[in-house]
Parts: structure tokens; sequence; C-alpha cells
């Protein structure tokens, strides 16, 4: 049985691209580095069922969720739940439950949009979940 990330505050950073952390560039979901201007990095992730197929949010600080809509990756008002599986250590894929897809970064210029592609790219559809504090409530 896979077990998803404590409910916290956490950088979900990619495998292929460590300097990358999926953050924002004014709406639009991107992979951001640390030392961006205004990075936008750390999510507040919420648990909401453990087993083989467990569902976290992705919500930022203001409130806004990351979401799928029409196979492609969102920022959204609306809570989104995402699969996500253990994978190896250190190593989860964030799936949207409706196409099967998965959250990857096709490159590891900062500012690239986060997407979805099928099971089989690699590290670039791998994360690590990254702790920076404990949940807010």
């Amino acid at each position: 049985m896979s077990i998803v990330p404590w409910d916290g505050v956490y950088r979900i950073q990619n495998v292929a691209y460590p300097q990358q952390k999926i953050g924002l560039q004014d709406a639009i979901v991107v992979g951001r580095h640390e030392d961006s201007v205004d990075p936008c990095i750390e999510w507040e992730i919420k648990a909401k069922s453990v087993g083989d197929n467990s569902k976290i949010t992705i919500q930022s600080e203001s409130y806004n969720y990351v979401g799928a809509d029409s196979e492609k990756v969102v920022y959204t008002t609306t809570p989104y739940e995402w699969n996500v599986s253990y994978r190896e250590v250190g190593r989860w894929i964030i799936q949207d439950p409706t196409s099967g897809l998965l959250m990857y970064l096709p490159n590891s210029n900062d500012g690239t949009e986060v997407k979805v592609t099928r099971d089989g790219a690699g590290e670039v559809s791998y994360w690590r979940f990254i702790p920076v504090r404990p949940p807010s409530n």
C-alpha cells in the first residue's frame, strides 16, 4: 500500500530537473527555480484518502488549487483531487483521475508550463514532496 505525504506545506520537486519545483507564473502552473522572483513554490497538501488509490489536493496560499481540465494542468478555485502513487524511493506520480494522465515537466527552463502525459515518460513525470512546515489549520 502507498502512503501519501502527510498533510502539510511542501515544495513539489521534479525528479528529472531537481532545481525545478511546481510553482506559479501569474495564474499558470509552471516549473520554477527557487531563486526566481516570487516563485510561489509552497503548496498545502491535504491527503483525502490513503490506499492503493490515494488522493490529495494541492492548494496555494491564496486558497486556489492545482487541478486538471481537458487534459491540461490548471490553476482553479475548485478543489481538485489528484491520485498519487509511490513508485520507488522518493519518487511519486501525480495522476489526473479522469484522463489517467500524469503531471510532468517538459524541460528545466524556469517558467515551463507543467503538463500531463501518458505513463512511461520517466523521471520528468516523477515528483518529490519536500516538507516545509506542518499544515496551517
